[in-house]
């Protein structure tokens, strides 16, 4: 075959479209007439492969998109809860310092209340040791103005009248000779009410209320007149006994009393004194 036969035959082959199919099957294997639809398929599965591969590459970026979302939110989320966190450290550091602050003024408030509660307290004790004291100054001055009447006559009264605190002074000089002077529990100069007949002298202590300091000093101040000579009789004067052992202790003390309605043996004893001297006057 020349060239010239080739010519022709590609003209006949190009002008019968059929020849090539026969021909294709003549010259080349079942491989090579399949290769095409093999590559047509090839082609195929390389473009779905592309396509998936595409739409995996989509899938991946909404999926790294997603992840990336999720990542902001949980970024975001850990923020928001350290936030939280912080005011809750904030709050609960206030809450302290508030509870602190109240405990604070609350304690303060009591501590307040407290001494308030005892200067009230201390005020009311005043008041009504005021109010005693008033009540037993008065009780003294009235008891003192009858005296002349509680005793059935007699002269006397108390240290605050001249008289009085100079007749003590005179029986005091035996103590004044010696540089001495009673204690002031004994001291006749701060009896309530010194009264005399005759020889005999009442060194009286008055008070409301009858207690056993108003019995002792009784006792002591009579005492101290005793030592020097004078017939001194220790007696309180009241409306009541403090307490029973009060006038236990007066009897004990060997005091004589006027206390409410009872008077003892020895005060009545002085009130008829007086009129029994009167009787031998007259």
């Amino acid at each position: 075959m020349n060239i010239q036969d080739l010519h022709d035959l590609i003209r006949l082959l190009e002008e019968h479209p059929d020849w090539r199919a026969e021909l294709r099957r003549i010259l080349l294997t079942r491989e090579l007439l399949e290769l095409p639809e093999l590559v047509r398929e090839i082609a195929a599965i390389q473009r779905q492969h592309s396509e998936l591969l595409a739409h995996h590459a989509r899938e991946i970026k909404a999926l790294r998109a997603l992840v990336a979302q999720l990542v902001e939110a949980q970024r975001r989320t850990e923020q928001r809860v350290e936030e939280l966190a912080e005011a809750q450290r904030r709050t609960e550091e206030q809450v302290a310092a508030l509870r602190t602050d109240t405990e604070s003024r609350f304690q303060d408030l009591v501590e307040q209340i407290r001494r308030l509660s005892m200067t009230v307290d201390r005020l009311v004790d005043w008041q009504r040791g005021e109010a005693g004291r008033r009540e037993g100054e008065l009780y003294e001055q009235h008891t003192l103005r009858r005296a002349p009447n509680l005793f059935f006559g007699g002269e006397g009264g108390n240290a605050s009248e001249f008289s009085v605190r100079r007749r003590i002074t005179m029986w005091l000089k035996p103590y004044y000779d010696q540089q001495q002077v009673p204690e002031p529990l004994a001291d006749p100069l701060l009896a309530d009410i010194i009264w005399w007949k005759g020889d005999e002298v009442v060194v009286a202590e008055v008070s409301h209320k009858v207690n056993g300091q108003d019995v002792r000093r009784a006792r002591l101040r009579a005492n101290t007149l005793l030592a020097v000579g004078i017939q001194a009789i220790p007696v309180v004067i009241g409306e009541e006994w403090a307490t029973p052992e009060s006038q236990a202790l007066a009897q004990e003390e060997g005091v004589e009393w006027m206390v409410g309605s009872g008077v003892s043996q020895g005060f009545l004893r002085f009130r008829r004194l007086r009129a029994e001297s009167t009787s031998e006057a007259t």
